[in-house]
């Protein structure tokens, strides 16, 4: 269930259950951007949905490898291909959800959207890793960006770079409503690092 040589084979696996109920969720599995975990926060993510109506698309993106684009632009490609199906499958609504660093690819593709066609309808982050700092070794940061000894001799350039990809500094009134899901004695991922998310959401009127 973990993956971790996707290239050219990138794919979405594309989940339907026998009535829809209209809604589409776009899964993005977690795995600090140096694999993805598609067994546990993808197939069983699937299925939980499709027995409730809802159907689902599991994404197998790119890694960056320090190539930062990559993870959102597969997410965009895959969001305009359901965009187009969408109503041959009865689907009026297209969200995303993701864990961990799929938690940072889903609430990147929340604010980084680059027209109404993939921005999604609404958005679940589980655990996720949102806001990149300096100072913190995290997988996601360092396969995303790279780590922080690298750019000792391009501060400036590194700092736009960890805004840039902190979500939180993108969140617009239009950023899509948002259920986030986090766990006190999470060792893994700091609850705490949502929250500078959290609150922006609440600052511009986003349900969340």
């Amino acid at each position: 269930g973990s993956r971790r040589n996707v290239g050219d084979d990138a794919r979405i696996d594309l989940y339907f259950p026998e009535h829809c109920n209209g809604q589409m969720v776009m899964i993005t599995p977690g795995g600090g951007y140096e694999h993805l975990s598609t067994y546990n926060e993808g197939v069983y993510g699937a299925k939980w949905l499709t027995e409730r109506g809802i159907a689902a698309c599991v994404l197998k993106y790119r890694m960056p490898n320090k190539h930062t684009t990559v993870p959102l632009d597969d997410l965009q490609n895959a969001m305009r291909y359901l965009r187009y199906h969408a109503k041959e499958w009865g689907v009026r609504q297209i969200g995303v959800m993701g864990g961990s660093a799929g938690g940072h690819l889903s609430s990147s593709a929340s604010t980084m959207y680059v027209d109404q066609i993939t921005r999604p309808d609404f958005a679940v982050l589980l655990y996720p890793r949102i806001s990149l700092y300096k100072g913190e070794s995290t997988s996601t940061k360092n396969c995303l960006i790279g780590r922080d000894e690298e750019w000792a001799d391009r501060p400036e350039e590194h700092a736009a770079l960890l805004k840039k990809y902190s979500p939180d500094t993108h969140i617009s009134s239009n950023t899509p409503p948002t259920l986030i899901v986090l766990s006190v004695d999470d060792d893994s991922v700091n609850p705490r690092n949502s929250l500078p998310y959290y609150t922006r959401l609440t600052e511009c009127g986003v349900p969340v």
